[in-house]
């Protein structure tokens, strides 16, 4: 069952000093329903009615609230039994099969799940014949067939205000859309002529819908308002119960300042069903009809189904402009590739192209910023400026992934000072430690915004008042640039993810070539080591008159220096091998691992009398073998490196456990070492004691590193620990864990 969405839930995460005076209202505890209406508030387990409202009881009882208390078995078991074999999930609306009648109105029932609670609502059918379903419901299904089938959106727009207009029998229906500040305007319009006026257009203001309303709108699929009267009817609940939470319900009673809206409009009844584009509110279906008058619940749906094929074609056509623009970005990566080959420098050949990225998103100017340098082209502000915006955008818009505003100057006072080179603005952040940002700039256009009334709120008598008029007003400026679109943003992102990765693969590049030329001068050095000692012993041989004890020196040294020569070459082909391993990776029981680990190592734990104590219970997502050699290689580490004046002790345990992560502490009771070295023990052939004293290759650390690597983790020394040492490992706890951290630190399994 999914999880009740409610319109409080939005309440918590505003901050009310942030909200205007008409977006504070909780609409969705009005505590009433609309007159036409009825409502029943239902105890789940017992059955028993904790609600209702004066519509509702008239069903029943003459006498208002006379069926609060009673069971709704008692009350109807018919209507009881419909509701027990309903859907328990929520958010969901759910017609059942049997109506009501009154004052020769039928009433169908609507009926919807709410905690330990559920509510039964009665709906008027004006049009409650089965034939005329039947031909409302042809008309949506060949509606959507044309609306999927259009040549362009602007058909596509219109086929759906006609199709909802038939459907729903209203004077006027609008396809409104939503602008980037929640300002709105209508694309396509059905109308009646000799009814209403027209508002194809035209702007509404933002402020007409404030945001707890587009928030409902966002979670509940559709409205319905049978008549702007307000004359509501009271829930009446039992007492010691609090007025529900109506954002579900299909018959509360909405905002007195809404209803005078519409009053102002001429408007008696209305019907709105919510555009809903990848998850996001986009716009709606809004129908306005001069009379009271509900459309019936079944054709609510059918509403829904023409907005859900008109984004459907929304997105079809914002993909197919994604796409188009996608072409054109293959064949800037293309240049960029054959610059590469000839200049190896990523900030110089990207220089050479910004032009091709500011055309790219018709742009009047771009700036590219890389660490400390920034380069521009076009029309742009002066660098200063360019450096303080991003860092303004990162402080105040780092919630999502890029900044976009059409003026600039309204966001942040400074833009003002700039507005004929960055009053639209795009920015896409490339997260490599922040040093890297696209910032593409529009300078602002002369426009007429057709408005549907002054776009202004009245305050009378120290109370606002909805506007009052809504013949055409035009407004001209010059202070904004033209809007960002989808497809500018998909663009944007994916500009972002290429720079992202050609970066990303340059700075692995230089520190992986940095890593191997350290790594083969400390090679070469370990290695030449070992062949002295076996040219030293060569040496002695070839001489004359060498006695048997000699030989056996001599052997010997030969002997141990190409063991160590062989420990040495195995050690290097296991670490070059560990960052290439294909091997499979599964859920793992690392507390086993470090058992087998321990009973590989048993003779040497028991000939240095070391006490291993295994905590670790815990499994996660990863490669057994690899594992196994980490622990091998930790575990012999601090048996090897015990101290001789006490007991050894190692202790191995988790230290942090979560959905997302694994940390494990090795802590032992051995030499230690010396804080100044805890970086370096790290490094290929690091070595803190000869090869006389405690032999070794000085790979054991570089190896465990690299395989927590491919495993998406890490390992440090833990400096504060002063009583031996102790290693802190990093493992990702799931699969999905493994690999975002893999891919984060561009390693490969």
């Amino acid at each position: 069952m999914s999880a009740y969405r409610s319109l409080s839930d939005f309440f918590v995460r505003s901050d009310e000093a942030t909200l205007e005076t008409c977006a504070r209202e909780a609409i969705h505890r009005s505590g009433q329903v609309q007159n036409a209406c009825g409502l029943l508030i239902v105890c789940n387990e017992t059955g028993r009615i904790v609600g209702a409202s004066e519509g509702a009881i008239s069903f029943f009882y003459a006498a208002p609230g006379g069926c609060l208390g009673s069971n709704l078995r008692d009350l109807d078991a018919n209507l009881a039994k419909l509701v027990g074999m309903a859907t328990d999930d929520a958010n969901m609306h759910e017609v059942l099969e049997c109506s009501f009648e009154k004052d020769g109105t039928e009433y169908d029932v609507v009926t919807h799940q709410q905690g330990q609670h559920r509510l039964i609502e009665f709906v008027p059918n004006l049009f409650a014949s089965p034939q005329i379903a039947r031909a409302k419901m042809r008309h949506c299904s060949k509606s959507c067939a044309r609306i999927l089938n259009a040549a362009s959106m602007d058909e596509a727009f219109q086929i759906a205000a006609d199709a909802s207009r038939k459907i729903t029998g209203f004077s006027r229906v609008n396809i409104y859309r939503f602008l980037p500040d929640w300002s709105g305007e209508v694309l396509a319009e059905s109308l009646d002529n000799a009814a209403m006026q027209s508002y194809l257009g035209l702007h509404f203001p933002a402020s007409d819908i404030p945001a707890q309303a587009r928030e409902i709108m966002r979670l509940v699929p559709y409205r319905a308002i049978g008549s702007v009267a307000d004359n509501n009817h009271d829930i009446i609940m039992e007492e010691g119960q609090e007025q529900f939470d109506l954002t579900w319900s299909v018959t509360r009673s909405v905002s007195k300042m809404h209803t005078q809206y519409l009053r102002n409009m001429g408007v008696e009844a209305t019907f709105n069903a919510s555009l809903m584009l990848r998850g996001k509110l986009w716009g709606l279906i809004t129908a306005h009809n001069t009379a009271p008058g509900f459309v019936p619940f079944d054709n609510w749906a059918l509403l829904q189904e023409i907005g859900t094929a008109l984004m459907l074609k929304q997105d079809q056509v914002e993909r197919l402009e994604s796409a188009a623009k996608i072409r054109n970005l293959r064949s800037i990566e293309n240049l960029f590739a054959s610059a590469l080959r000839k200049n190896h420098d990523v900030e110089d050949v990207i220089k050479t192209l910004i032009p091709n990225l500011q055309e790219f998103l018709k742009a009047d100017g771009f700036a590219f910023q890389y660490g400390p340098n920034l380069h521009v082209c076009g029309a742009t502000p002066p660098d200063g400026f360019i450096r303080d915006l991003i860092t303004w955008a990162q402080s105040n818009h780092n919630e999502t992934d890029q900044y976009q505003t059409t003026a600039l100057h309204r966001d942040w006072e400074p833009g003002a000072a700039h507005i004929e080179t960055a009053c639209g603005i795009l920015i896409q952040p490339i997260v490599v430690h922040r040093v890297c940002q696209l910032i593409w700039f529009r300078g602002p256009v002369a426009r007429k915004v057709k408005w549907a009334g002054r776009p202004t709120k009245v305050e009378l008598d120290g109370r606002l008042t909805p506007r009052g008029s809504f013949d055409l007003w035009v407004q001209e400026h010059n202070d904004e640039a033209i809007s960002w679109q989808e497809s500018d943003l998909n663009s944007a992102r994916e500009v972002f993810t290429e720079f992202l990765d050609i970066l990303a693969a340059q700075l692995l590049l230089k520190e992986e070539n940095a890593y191997l030329r350290e790594f083969a001068a400390s090679a070469v050095h370990d290695i030449k080591a070992p062949l002295r000692g076996i040219s030293f012993a060569l040496d002695m041989m070839s001489e004359e008159n060498f006695d048997e004890k000699i030989v056996k020196e001599t052997h010997s040294i030969a002997q141990g220096s190409a063991n160590r020569l062989m420990d040495l070459s195995s050690g290097l082909l296991e670490l070059a091998t560990i960052s290439d391993t294909s091997e499979q990776f599964e859920q793992t029981s690392i507390g086993a691992i470090i058992d087998d680990a321990c009973s590989m190592l048993s003779h040497e734990i028991e000939a240095a009398d070391v006490t291993i104590t295994n905590r670790i219970d815990k499994t996660i997502y990863g490669n057994g073998r690899l594992l196994l050699r980490l622990f091998l290689n930790l575990i012999g580490n601090a048996v090897k490196y015990r101290s001789d004046d006490r007991a050894m002790h190692l202790l191995i345990e988790v230290t942090e456990d979560t959905d997302e992560r694994l940390e494990i502490a090795l802590t032992d009771t051995g030499m230690g070492i010396p804080i100044k070295h805890a970086q370096e023990i790290f490094k290929p052939l690091a070595r803190l004691h000869s090869h006389d004293e405690i032999q070794g290759t000085g790979l054991g650390l570089t190896i465990c590193t690299r395989i927590l690597e491919a495993h998406g983790g890490g390992i440090h020394l833990d400096e504060t620990y002063q009583d031996g040492a102790r290693f802190i490992i990093r493992l990702p706890a799931s699969e999905v864990a493994s690999s975002t951290a893999k891919r984060r630190l561009g390693s490969v399994t």
